[in-house]
């Protein structure tokens, strides 16, 4: 992790611990834009302690982000660390200042990280907690100020002032253009992925997960790394049953330019491709038609149909994906989220068709219980991989239940069906 303590430090990203908040206070590093001290966190019996809290939050968020670093104090002079004072913390704690995020500041603030440092020493014993604000694309983010008043503050150095009008009508232009960019790049992404199969080989599910804040400090993921990505098995919480995912893995590891590819061997007749760049992007295309071609398949497998899948197996398909951008999420320490997008690459002029197991019988349905798909719509959706995963799957079964709603499959078979408040998705 690398932080505005570690460039004033002038050393290297590494891990948020003991010895370097000390070092931090050896040093007297002083506050800027993107860290601001604090001696205690924000007291609850203290009227407007939320409002206070969301000016701090709305302020980062509205500076590019930034570190907000409980249980350390400043010194009122230089605005520089110059002691400890350690607080208590607590899981209640953390979401009383994730309500606050989301419920005194608009639009919503997703995304903070909390970093626990445990502490003991000669300045008492607790927790120093640093608390990662990210870059939002959301902003400018309006912190609530007493009965239905609302203030933009921003970072100028140490202090918090409030935007102008004509910085929060700059801040909205921003806003739209980094949403049309980041459009912009998933899409092109999304294209490269869908290039990369042949889709007479086998219809293909291609997938695209692009960071909202794209890793730019961190060193390339090393070889090994990579390779334990190959063979691993899926969020094993992603499954309402046993299915194997093994079709897409014992492959090759190959380095790319600013990135490393997960393919298939040569000599294998199902194909596949996962591209995991330096920035966290993570790109991957599924062969999910033709994986059987034997008669004796044909009861259970749309055997020779080229541009037939099985539900089952493209739910299949998600969960690698998901569990992949995971893994290289954390390796990458991507907190900010992903935009996800997907979809379904056949043969032209030939509807897809999404084929599913009869309930009763065991076998495959005929071909006319499903919908023809002249052309497949992908399905866009925002995901945090890092999040707990009974947060990540309801979001997870949504997305694989739009892909196979198109193929008029009404039921998912691998992955838990989450039917309660489903998150929208494009």
């Amino acid at each position: 992790m690398f932080t505005p303590i570690h460039r004033a430090l002038g050393i290297e990203a590494g891990e948020l611990n003991s010895e370097l908040i000390q070092k931090a206070i050896d040093e007297r590093v002083e506050e800027a834009s993107d860290l601001d001290w604090k001696r205690d966190f924000y007291n609850p019996k203290h009227s407007g302690w939320d409002e206070e809290a969301a000016k701090d939050l709305a302020a980062m968020a509205n500076t590019g982000g930034g570190w907000i670093v409980f249980g350390v104090a400043e010194d009122g002079v230089k605005n520089s660390a110059c002691q400890v004072s350690p607080i208590t913390w607590s899981a209640d704690i953390q979401q009383r200042l994730l309500r606050v995020a989301y419920a005194k500041v608009g639009p919503p603030l997703v995304g903070l990280e909390f970093h626990e440092v445990p502490w003991n020493g000669v300045d008492g014993s607790g927790s120093i907690v640093m608390l990662r604000v990210p870059d939002s694309p959301d902003a400018p983010h309006f912190a609530r100020k007493g009965d239905g008043a609302f203030v933009a503050p921003r970072r100028n150095g140490p202090h918090t002032v409030f935007m102008s009008d004509r910085e929060i009508e700059r801040g909205f232009r921003e806003r739209f253009q980094y949403a049309d960019d980041q459009e912009r790049l998933l899409q092109n992404r999304f294209e490269q992925a869908c290039g990369t199969l042949r889709p007479e080989n086998g219809l293909f599910l291609s997938l695209a997960a692009v960071p909202y804040e794209p890793v730019l400090s961190r060193k390339p993921v090393a070889m090994e790394v990579v390779s334990c990505y190959a063979d691993q098995e899926g969020i094993s919480e992603l499954f309402s049953r046993d299915y194997s995912v093994g079709y897409w893995s014992s492959g090759e590891v190959k380095k790319g330019l600013r990135q490393w590819v997960l393919r298939n061997r040569p000599e294998s007749h199902i194909s596949y491709r996962k591209n995991l760049f330096d920035d966290g992007t993570v790109l991957g295309s599924y062969q999910v038609g033709l994986l059987h071609r034997e008669d004796m398949h044909s009861e259970y497998y749309p055997v020779g149909e080229v541009n037939h899948c099985k539900n089952a197996d493209l739910e299949a398909a998600v969960i690698d994906f998901v569990t992949i951008l995971r893994s290289h999420a954390q390796e990458r320490q991507v907190g900010g989220g992903f935009r996800l997008r997907a979809g379904l690459v056949g043969v032209a002029n030939e509807p897809i068709r999404i084929r599913t197991l009869n309930t009763w019988s065991g076998r495959l349905d005929e071909v006319e219980r499903g919908e023809p798909i002249s052309r497949f719509q992908p399905i866009t959706t925002d995901l945090a991989p890092l999040a707990e995963v009974n947060e990540l799957l309801p979001i997870v079964s949504s997305f694989a239940q739009d892909l196979i709603n198109q193929g008029g499959v009404q039921r998912l078979t691998v992955i838990p069906e989450v039917n309660d408040e489903r998150p929208v998705t494009s």
